[in-house]
């Protein structure tokens, strides 16, 4: 990955989010100093802060990843396995070009709504 955003936020409840990242999303956990922490979002940088009485916690609209038709498939069972909600059932479609598409989206813990996309373009013999 050349350019890998941040993106920071703050959540409720951090330990339970973190739970969340690391233990269904198979994202890992970088620094940690108790009050926030980074985890490493399909390689992207995301730091959580926990809701203190400076910093209230207000839930994204929605950001995400592009993956690869396998990985998105792999997530989608993962997800289902965890009995995780779909704000987004999973969807998949054929473009006019013959490329071929998918997402779908979940909340995290803290309310916060996650897209997860495929692009697959068109076989060259198609």
């Amino acid at each position: 990955m050349n350019k890998p955003f941040h993106l920071s936020f703050v959540v409720p409840d951090l330990r339970l989010t973190q739970a969340f990242y690391i233990n269904i999303l198979d994202c890992k956990k970088g620094r940690d100093t108790g009050q926030w922490l980074d985890i490493i979002f399909f390689g992207h940088q995301l730091t959580l802060h926990q809701e203190s009485t400076t910093m209230a916690a207000q839930a994204i609209d929605h950001f995400g990843v592009i993956l690869n038709q396998r990985e998105w498939l792999s997530l989608i069972t993962k997800l289902k396995t965890a009995n995780i909600a779909f704000e987004l059932e999973p969807s998949e479609k054929l473009n006019d070009d013959n490329s071929q598409a998918g997402k779908f989206a979940v909340k995290d813990p803290a309310n916060n709504l996650l897209e997860f996309k495929f692009y697959q373009p068109a076989s060259i013999n198609s």
